[in-house]
């Protein structure tokens, strides 16, 4: 497919975070004490950024619940970016939560809070939600556990047996390697994931490798008049915000960066109320369904606890407004509104069956780490960048 060449950016800032470095541990390299999570140590410091509205992008995309569209903030020192690459790469999340998404890449979900606490604890951390939710333009709060840092890796010459012996410390790459690199892979712009929409309302992608000299790895959208625009990729430590349930895109692939690694948290609105409109499609098939089908549902039925919560303490406060003269148990006075209550007893009723058919969809069964070996990937279409 032939790009167009108009193009709008979100500008990456010029160079990844710096701290002081922590030592390499490997995946093998046995067991370490958990790291516990130091805001003032982990948790980079804000600064000015730059946040694109839908209208932006393309009047077309319009969001019920953010005129926001995209943003780049710091979210994670060095230091905090190797503790989660020691946390994914260890042993006891390759062995379990590995899933093969596309040829040539794999990806690590369904790993926190049991393998990866730090990494929990840090997508929880109220400066990291604060700081996700300014740049969202909406309080968020992640989806649910199972949608927190999944990780996309891009397969290395050793393919998965070479993820056992991933550094903590993301490896430096040269401005000359990195051209060679651009050189050697043709550095086409064929879409590493076709045209798509995200199954949440907001994701957070996280660079977790050295980017400063990588040619690609753009979010591409589509504008009004059928151009193409490109949101510039993150440098370590940077996330990468998208309202992507409602923006039509798609990734682009990356050369000079020796790896990519990158983790994806998915966000919905923490106020109940709002318009929810997280699926379960093209994510499942890489999911434990046990697991997400539970995590899914529960939140889910949450959110309809909170919602007839509200309405039951919005009938309460009418009626009280309306006996204020002669005293509760003979009101004259209607309080219940038939076309609103009808209105709102539909829409319970529509977000309890897009639950339950989402957890009754026929997906295939996950592809687990033993069925990946021989064959790495389905080269399906997958949803997250």
């Amino acid at each position: 497919m032939t790009m167009a060449t108009a193009t709008t950016t979100i500008m990456s800032p010029p160079e990844a975070l710096t701290t002081a470095p922590l030592s390499t541990s490997l995946s093998t390299c046995g067991h370490r004490q958990p790291v516990k999570l130091d805001p003032a140590k982990h948790i980079a410091v804000q600064g000015e950024w730059e946040v694109l509205k839908m209208k932006d992008l393309n009047p077309n995309f319009t969001s019920p619940i953010s005129t926001h569209a995209a943003a780049q903030i710091p979210l994670a020192t060095k230091e905090a970016v190797m503790e989660m690459r020691r946390e994914l790469f260890s042993k006891e999340v390759l062995d379990n939560c590995l899933h093969s998404t596309r040829p040539g890449a794999i990806q690590l979900r369904g790993h926190s809070p049991r393998f990866t606490k730090f990494i929990y604890d840090f997508w929880h951390h109220p400066q990291v939600l604060d700081a996700v939710s300014k740049a969202a333009g909406v309080e968020l709060i992640p989806a649910y556990d199972y949608e927190t840092a999944s990780t996309n890796v891009q397969l290395g010459p050793k393919g998965i047996a070479g993820l056992y012996e991933t550094p903590a410390e993301p490896p430096a790459y040269s401005e000359e390697q990195a051209q060679l690199d651009a050189a050697n892979s043709g550095a086409e712009r064929d879409p590493i994931i076709g045209w798509h929409r995200d199954a949440h309302p907001f994701v957070c992608v996280l660079m977790m490798s050295d980017a400063r000299f990588m040619k690609g790895g753009e979010t591409a959208y589509r504008r009004e008049n059928g151009d193409i625009g490109y949101i510039k990729a993150p440098q370590m430590g940077y996330g990468a915000i998208l309202q992507g349930k409602y923006i039509t895109h798609m990734g682009i692939p990356a050369s000079g960066t020796g790896e990519r690694i990158v983790c994806v948290t998915s966000f919905r609105p923490k106020n109940p109320l709002l318009p929810d409109c997280s699926v379960l499609d093209q994510i499942r098939k890489h999911s434990h369904h046990t697991e997400i089908y539970y995590q899914y549902t529960l939140y889910r039925i949450e959110v309809l606890q909170e919602r007839m919560k509200a309405m039951a303490e919005d009938l309460q406060k009418r009626y009280t407004e309306n006996t204020a003269d002669g005293g509760a148990g003979c009101c004259f006075k209607e309080t219940v509104n038939k076309k609103e209550l009808e209105s709102w007893a539909k829409d319970q009723m529509d977000y309890l069956r897009v639950t339950y058919e989402q957890v009754n969809k026929d997906d295939p069964h996950p592809v687990r780490l033993e069925n990946c070996w021989a064959v790495e990937g389905e080269g399906d279409e997958f949803n997250q960048i």
